[in-house]
This record gives C-alpha cells, structure tokens and sequence, in this order.
C-alpha cells in the first residue's frame, strides 16, 4: 500500500523536479521552487506538493502572514532524500 502511494506522487506532474529542487537546495519555499518550474503552474505545483507530502516524501509547514498571504516552507524527508538520491546516482553512473 506505501509503495503504491510513493509510486503514484512520483507520477505526478513536476514531482521528480521537485523532489531534486529540495534535494538541490534543502529547504525551499513555494515560491522559489514555481521560481525553476513557472508560476503560470502555480495549481499544478501546489496539487503535487500536496500530494508528495501525504506520500512522506516531503513535509510543508504553511505559516499565515495575513488572511490572504500564506507562506510554505518545504523540506525533504529521509524517505524523499533515499529516493531521489537513488534516482540522480542511477541515472548519473
């Protein structure tokens, strides 16, 4: 059941560059990462962050700055750090 849960957030749009964005940089906020991919994504970006984040891939603490104005901030976990680590190590040598 994990297994299929991790394997459907990697399906996801954008999730694998996401995933090596945080593992690139550490901790990002949503903005930065819609910085590298465009925030004309914005929906699609925010879906697969949530979605990454139920997986355990990626923790995201969302702190309010006013009623409108949200701030993420998003980090690896252990489990997203091994799995993408383990993607760019095959696909790099």
């Amino acid at each position: 059941m994990v297994l299929e849960v991790i394997l459907q957030a990697l399906s996801a749009p954008f999730s694998i560059l996401i995933l090596y964005l945080l593992d690139k940089y550490g901790e990002m906020k949503l903005y930065e990462i819609l910085a590298h991919i465009g925030f004309s994504k914005y929906k699609a970006v925010r879906n697969t962050i949530m979605i990454l984040t139920k997986a355990g891939l990626i923790n995201v603490v969302i702190r309010r700055i006013s009623p409108r104005v949200h701030a993420w901030r998003i980090k690896l976990t252990d489990r997203g750090k091994r799995i993408i680590r383990a993607l760019i190590n095959s696909v790099s040598g």
